[in-house]
């Protein structure tokens, strides 16, 4: 039996059957086309919005014993894109970001580029650009050390009143963070408290200066205990002449040994330095006097408000009372 081996021309690719189906309903595909193009175009407009978010806190973690010793940046700037209504309120206080490098936490220093999957933020908007595009961390074995704590002041008392003394209650914290750095740390401050307008002592809880430090505080507060006092000058008024005072009905004679004191007074420096010598008034009472006879009577003085009477040399004086 003969068999006959036949090829069969190979027929020619023609495009007439793709053709044939694009041109059904023809129309119909056209407009599926431009809606399919305008719902494309709505979209992109719609989610192209962007905004520039600055100052963005960086927060690294760096895993159980070891802690941040340094890292290039603290913040970072994050450029945001998507619907108007996502990006209209977005700011840097909602935005934060969180590296956590706790995974390989034997390499001691890490270079990481920022990624959204760091971006903690109530938005659907997606973070598109970061600058600086990556941050460098160092790390170091984490310890504790119990350091003391001062009381940070800020701004000035009043005039004439001075700050004696200012002490945390409890005096020492514990302190947590890179070994390196808290070996070189002497102590810790509270936030500032502001002496203006403050004219007596007083006590007020107040945080330890933590926030954005490499380290974290316990007790996160303490008592602060601010003691104030005025400021107090003295000055010496010589020979001043003691008066006698009477009724303006008596005639008698008075005669008073010795006739000048020395008169020390105390209160505010300014008051004291511009006091005229002329307002200080020495005398002694004689309107309850009734015999001729010789007395012993203590020296008074009358003195500007706001300064007191320390001392009078002699403190009395002889008087002695005669009819004229």
């Amino acid at each position: 039996m003969i068999k006959l081996n036949i090829k069969m021309p190979a027929r020619p690719f023609s495009l007439k059957p793709v053709w044939r189906v694009l041109g059904r309903n023809r129309l119909m595909k056209l407009f599926c086309i431009l809606l399919a193009f305008a719902v494309w175009q709505a979209v992109r407009e719609n989610t192209s919005f962007e905004v520039l978010v600055a100052d963005i806190p960086v927060t690294v973690t760096a895993g159980e014993g070891r802690a941040v010793l340094d890292q290039s940046t603290d913040t970072v700037s994050i450029r945001f894109r998507g619907s108007r209504d996502d990006i209209r309120f977005i700011s840097s206080d909602q935005v934060e970001v969180k590296i956590d490098l706790s995974r390989g936490a034997d390499r001691l220093r890490k270079t990481v580029k920022f990624s959204p999957r760091y971006v903690k933020a109530p938005s659907r908007a997606h973070a598109v650009q970061f600058d600086p595009p990556e941050i460098a961390v160092t790390m170091d074995r984490e310890v504790e050390r119990t350091l003391p704590v001062k009381v940070a002041l800020e701004g000035e008392p009043p005039p004439g009143i001075q700050m004696e003394q200012a002490v945390c209650v409890p005096a020492v914290v514990k302190v947590r963070g890179a070994e390196r750095l808290l070996n070189e740390l002497e102590q810790v401050r509270t936030v500032p408290i502001g002496l203006d307008g403050r004219y007596n002592s007083f006590k007020t809880h107040v945080a330890v200066a933590s926030v954005g430090q490499p380290w974290t505080v316990s007790p996160e507060r303490v008592t602060a205990e601010v003691s104030l006092t005025e400021r107090v000058a003295t000055r010496r008024i010589e020979n001043s002449y003691v008066r006698p005072l009477l009724a303006s009905d008596d005639t008698r004679v008075v005669k008073i040994r010795p006739e000048k004191v020395t008169v020390t007074l105390r209160g505010n420096p300014q008051r004291i330095a511009d006091l005229n010598e002329r307002d200080v008034y020495t005398y002694i009472d004689c309107t309850e006097l009734t015999g001729l006879v010789d007395y012993q009577i203590s020296v008074r003085a009358d003195v500007p408000s706001g300064l007191q009477v320390e001392k009078i040399e002699p403190a009395a004086v002889q008087v002695t009372v005669k009819k004229m």
